[in-house]
């Protein structure tokens, strides 16, 4: 399917009220995304998708912004939006980063301690997860990232959080495009789940370890060849 007949597919929202509105375009692309139909450098031509969602620029601008702080999309010097494209060696090295990163944001939150909000919400992502894994590879992408940027955000650590956008990225757009992915998925929602389980113990080294394991695991299935 080509750029145009994807954005064809777009519902229109227009007659939703902020946030609602900018929320929706986010939801509509960042999907359109996720299910391939806006393959990696495809242009997203502004005065086309406000057209088709019946919105002003204002409220797609931002969308865009908010999808480029996610990682889905680009912005170049002249401020033409595309979907971000990766090859092959970019998406390594970004997996070799988040081996280091989510196992070091794990080891200061286990360190740290989780609040009852924060342990009640990554129980809750990983349930879902679990339920999903093999039945909804956009939604648990979604939740995938949600869980470990929640991980990044919550350690206080000021100079790590200035990575949860790539932790974003990385989640969801390195494995948007490959399809054979249920029992890579079904393990992957045990892995959270022990993850989850090293925090709650505040095992700073065993959290550590088993993320950077679930960060390896997952390059060593997605990014195969």
């Amino acid at each position: 399917m080509n750029a145009r007949s994807a954005i064809d597919g777009i519902t229109p929202i227009g007659a939703a009220r902020q946030p609602r509105m900018q929320d929706g375009i986010v939801d509509q692309l960042r999907g359109l995304i996720l299910e391939g139909k806006l393959a990696p450098g495809t242009v997203l031509r502004q005065e086309h998708l406000a057209a088709r969602l019946k919105v002003s620029r204002t409220p797609l601008r931002e969308a865009l912004l908010a999808l480029e702080r996610e990682g889905f999309i680009v912005f170049s010097p002249t401020g033409a939006a595309s979907v971000v494209a990766l090859d092959a060696t970019e998406a390594r090295e970004i997996m070799d980063l988040r081996e280091v990163l989510d196992g070091l944001a794990a080891r200061l939150l286990a360190e740290r301690g989780l609040d009852d909000e924060l342990d009640a919400r990554l129980a809750s992502l990983v349930a879902e997860m679990a339920d999903i894994a093999r039945s909804d590879k956009a939604r648990y992408l979604v939740r995938n990232a949600e869980f470990h940027a929640a991980i990044a955000e919550a350690t206080g650590h000021a100079r790590l959080q200035r990575f949860v956008p790539m932790v974003r990225m990385s989640s969801e757009v390195v494995y948007m495009r490959l399809q054979d992915q249920g029992q890579r998925l079904a393990c992957s929602a045990e892995e959270h789940a022990a993850l989850l389980a090293a925090l709650r113990a505040g095992d700073g080294a065993a959290a550590e370890t088993i993320a950077r394991g679930h960060v390896r695991a997952a390059a060593a299935h997605w990014l195969a060849g």
